[in-house]
């Protein structure tokens, strides 16, 4: 199958492989040599570089810090070596080999990556966190996002797409805007607008940067944090393969139930039921034909069983790397393979990744880093459709067949069985990432970088309902709608590194930086209905598809073109003084197309020192404290996020038809220009510490941040006299504050068994304090509606927020009307909200604004390791989050408590058991079931059990492998919660998330 995929753009493929295998071919007279690699506590060192000294052959520790290499026979010596340890010459002899290596001082230090760059751990100044990669990919998933969900402090993630290929929301820090919210993605130095674009077993590294000293270097583009992502590259020494695979399955899960035929009969009677008398109606007024005799004949439908099901996931990797000292090579292909819990849906990827570097000499060398994949996403035809059907129906007839309405031809409801087999809605997409850079030395310390990089992708969507679909008949002979979407990037960046030499107590380097890079997407749309035949779908004749049209068959705009340029210049300078006192400047200005020419420019400066205090001569001899760094920073990023010519009076393409002709045709956006609009500004402060106490026992990092956004960019209605809708503007401030604590206590750490255990908390405090300035007739500051005014921005409150009355419980028969029953309409049973103004009348008066933030969010990691056995357990906590508990929408709620269409069961109110909690069902409206839908969605979850063997190396290799590690995982396996959905962080309505158990093995060759 992979080989399919590939077949027409990989051709080159097993050229290069020769190629490769050809430059680290080793000689035939070979001896073999064994030996293991452990640190001066015996501890393994899995990974450690074995290679015979003067040549390029070498091995790596297996996770039990075994090796076995082959060496020349006249080899005598060999060289072992371990980041962080002090490189050790080991004579070779005819038995196994014991090495032990010493701890380096000087290079204990972790290196990670930061913006344009790399640093020691211990160096870093500002706000970095770095992913416990190993944690991270336990997720058996295609979305990146969620391998970050509870890996790092302050990085909230939030599902937004459960299906096959979906999606999940990234904020950092909180919400700063209204729009573009999300994170710059920066993968081997290049921006990435989509994280999922990387296979999970191509990534190195993950480091999150989060405060303005971090983010500053990358100006208007890191307003919202960012997230830098490092793929595997070839090293030196002996080709290495890898393979991974891994088979999942899918479990619908849930803790809700929906109304069975019987109860759903039930709930029908007491919506009718008399309320003055509280006698029942019949059952041959209450039901129609066909419910009446489903009711008589106990012949119910389960929809959830009819319609979702079980479901599979597949993945296999496969990379190769190797090289010499001049040519290194990393190459993978990837395939991927989900079926979704809804029939219908599904997701298949196929990614090849290659990555070079080639050192031409001393001071010049080059980097390839080429992405290519290609991904087919089926997207499901129905919804919430699975819980509202009516279990009184009808869904097959005498002979099998699917029958359309099976609540009968009076009811509107179809069969979702029915338009999932009359519809098709899939989307193809190719990318292509080439990224190109040269280095030169112009002398030691000072060197020159390009970096060039180019993205292609192209996306097709197909949409067809067929003649006999609900959208394709009455008329219409089915109906395809067709978009094209092609997005192209380039980036080009000069980029120069001074560091010069000076001595043991001062280091100084700059790094400075010009950019350039410009955004394109072409959107082209046809629609169409009309079709002679349904055996071509949307892929039928062109001239039956085009011109397009809209749902009454008249000419629409088919095309649209967005595109954005910025030219950037930026530089930073980090000075350390006795490895004790570090500083960094960061200045960045940012010209961006979409503003007018009088606004095109952003300024974003930030500073940051930290403190190493470990360092001290009072701390040098301390047994208790191994690492303790202050750091504090303070700097500006920026945001344009706005449209493309939002600044700009622009037309809309109208055509119009005359003389029987369509013509084009142009009238004024319904948008007024806005020529003074200028950029977002989010000024940051952050404090923190870090330390390691008690030779690291317990690790972490303590920070406290406030982050203020001002010159809000926000849409405005305006009068329609003007003959425009809205205008996009600048207003006020948004502040983000909070607390975030990182914690890891290596509880064991002996030779055979190591237990960790981590701790990850955050808080965020989003809060409104100032928008126009105007003053309504009450001399409070005037609110903005926006979202139909169930959402509204108001100074004191958070950007996310619901603007409803307040639950009160459920009205009871021992109530006092007329003292308790301001809305006059209420009777027991009926949801009562809160009188907030004390006039007697219940209105828009009484809306309250609740938050719907959690209060804070983390995780409880534990890591234990047992000779050759490793066991992950992830807990997930989510506390205080709101939500709307509403299947499919608040109509769909209130039409389910009227026993029109099914819904979540709950203990509602009757006469005999009258609840507080939920009301009473009836056949006329609900009132105030806006207010009832508002629940608590905190919750808990084992997200994560992994447990897995990596196979001994002495049982291996004589199968020519170098290791071999089998696993099970499991997710999402328990969440406790009162929020009744398929996950707790989505209505019920939306696709349901996955219980899944997965099986997969790693080898290594």
């Amino acid at each position: 199958m992979i080989l399919k995929l590939f077949r027409e753009r990989a051709k080159g493929l097993p050229m290069f492989f020769a190629l490769l295998i050809a430059q680290v071919i080793i000689a035939q007279n070979q001896n073999t040599i064994t030996g293991s690699v452990v640190d001066t506590n015996g501890v393994p060192l899995p990974g450690a570089s074995v290679v015979a000294q003067g040549t390029t052959i070498g091995a790596s520790a297996d996770f039990d810090g075994l090796f076995s290499l082959q060496v020349p026979e006249d080899a005598t010596i060999i060289e072992v070596s371990y980041i962080g340890y002090v490189t050790a010459t080991v004579p070779i002899t005819n038995q196994p080999l014991n090495i032990v290596l010493q701890e380096d001082a000087s290079q204990l230090d972790e290196i990670i990556v930061v913006g344009y760059g790399t640093q020691k751990k211990s160096d870093v100044v500002g706000s970095v966190t770095s992913v416990d990669l190993e944690e991270a990919v336990a997720i058996p998933t295609t979305n990146v996002a969620e391998m970050l969900r509870g890996r790092a402090a302050g990085v909230q993630i939030n599902l937004a797409d459960a299906r096959p290929g979906g999606n999940s929301d990234i904020l950092i820090r909180g919400k700063v805007s209204l729009d573009g919210n999300a994170p710059l993605i920066v993968v081997d130095g290049v921006f990435y607008d989509d994280i999922n674009d990387v296979a999970a077993d191509d990534i190195a590294s993950i480091e999150v940067l989060k405060d303005a000293s971090a983010t500053a270097i990358y100006g208007a583009r890191a307003a919202n944090g960012v997230i830098l992502i490092t793929t595997k590259r070839g090293v030196e020494g002996k080709i290495a393969v890898n393979y991974h695979g891994y088979t999942t399955n899918q479990h619908l899960t849930k803790n809700f139930d929906i109304y069975s035929g019987e109860e759903f009969a039930d709930l029908n009677r007491e919506a009718n039921r008399d309320r003055a008398t509280g006698e029942f109606t019949s059952d041959d007024v209450i039901f129609d034909e066909l419910a009446l005799e489903s009711v008589r004949n106990g012949r119910y439908v389960n929809w959830e069983d009819l319609v979702l099901r079980d479901a599979l996931m597949q993945n296999h990797a496969l990379s190769v790397s190797g090289g010499t000292e001049s040519t290194k090579v990393y190459a993978s292909v990837n395939y991927f393979t989900q079926n979704g819990l809804v029939p219908n849906s599904g997701f298949e990827r196929g990614i090849f990744k290659l990555n070079v570097d080639q050192k031409i000499n001393d001071r010049l060398s080059f980097q390839a880093n080429i992405n290519y994949q290609t991904s087919t996403q089926d997207l499901e035809s129905v919804g919430a459709e699975v819980i509202l059907t009516s279990p009184l129906a009808v869904p097959f007839d005498e002979n099998g067949d699917l029958v359309k309405q099976p609540e009968g031809e009076s009811n509107f409801r179809i069969n979702p069985l029915w338009n999932m087999r009359e519809s098709v809605n899939e989307i193809k997409t190719n990318l292509t990432d080439i990224n190109l850079t040269a280095t030169y030395n112009i002398t030691p310390g000072l060197s020159y970088k390009l970096n060039t990089f180019s993205r292609k992708r192209n996306a097709d969507q197909g949409i067809y309902r067929s003649s006999l679909h609900s959208q394709g008949d009455a008329g219409r002979n089915g109906l395809a709608i067709l978009t094209t979407t092609f997005y192209k990037e380039y980036l080009l960046e000069n980029i120069i590194n001074y560091t010069p030499k000076l001595n043991e107590a001062n280091n100084l380097d700059f790094t400075f930086v010009q950019a350039t890079n410009q955004r394109e997407t072409i959107t082209n749309r046809a629609r169409r209905s009309g079709f002679p035949s349904d055996d071509l779908g949307y892929n039928g004749s062109a001239t039956v598809i085009l011109p397009p049209v809209d749902r009454n068959d008249r000419p629409i705009p088919s095309r649209e073109v967005r595109r954005r340029r910025m030219v950037s210049f930026l530089g930073r300078a980090r000075y350390g003084l006795l490895d004790r006192y570090l500083f960094t400047l960061t200045a960045r200005a940012d010209a961006s197309s979409v503003f007018s020419k009088d606004n095109k420019w952003g300024y974003f400066p930030a500073a940051a020192f930290a403190w190493k205090v470990h360092n001290e001569p009072f701390l040098e001899n301390s047994r208790s404290i191994n690492q303790l760094k202050f750091r504090v920073s303070y700097g500006e990023t920026g945001n344009e996020g706005i449209n493309p010519l939002e600044s700009l009076g622009k037309a809309d393409d109208i055509p119009y038809i005359f003389g029987g002709n369509t013509l084009g045709g142009f009238a004024p956006s319904s948008q007024l220009a806005n020529p003074n609009l200028k950029w977002e500004t989010t000024t940051t402060f952050n404090v923190g510490v870090d330390f390691g106490l008690f030779n690291n026992f317990l690790t972490g990092t303590v920070e406290y941040y406030k982050a203020n956004t001002t010159d809000f960019l926000l849409n405005r209605f305006v009068p329609s006299i003007t003959g425009y809708s809205n205008i996009r503007f600048n207003i006020g401030e948004v502040q983000n504050k909070g607390f975030e604590v990182m914690l890891n206590t290596n509880i064991i750490r002996k030779e055979d068994f190591q237990w960790s255990v981590g701790f990850i908390f955050s808080t965020n405090d989003n809060v409104v304090l100032e928008l126009t300035g105007e003053l309504d007739e009450e001399g409070k500051p005037v609110e903005l509606p926006y979202d139909f005014n169930s959402k509204r921005l108001a100074v004191g409150q958070p950007i996310n927020n619901l603007w409803v009355p307040k639950f009160d419980g459920i009205w009871q028969v021992s109530d006092d009307p007329e003292t308790n029953f301001p809305d006059m309409r209420a009777v027991p049973g009926d949801v009562r909200v809160i009188d907030q103004n004390g006039d007697g009348e219940i209105n828009a008066e009484d809306n309250i604004f609740i938050g719907t933030d959690p209060d804070w969010y983390g995780s409880v990691t534990t890591t234990l390791n047992y000779k050759g056995f490793d066991l992950f357990v992830d807990f997930y906590i989510l506390e205080g989050a709101i939500r709307r508990e509403v299947p499919g929408s608040a109509f769909s709620l209130e039409e389910g408590f009227k026993g029109n269409n099914n819904s979540i069961k709950v203990p509602y109110y009757t006469l005999e058991n009258p609840s507080v909690e939920h009301p009473r069902p009836k056949a006329t409206t609900q009132s105030n079931i806006r207010a009832y839908s508002v629940k608590d969605a905190t919750y808990t979850r084992l997200r994560t059990m992994s447990l897995g063997y990596s196979i001994p190396y002495k049982y291996i290799n004589k199968l020519g492998l170098k290791s071999a590690r089998v696993y099970g995982t499991g997710t999402n396996l328990f969440t406790n919660t009162d929020f009744r959905s398929y996950s707790p962080e989505q209505t019920a309505g939306a696709f349901p998330e996955a219980r899944s158990l997965t099986m997969g093995v790693k080898l290594g060759f």
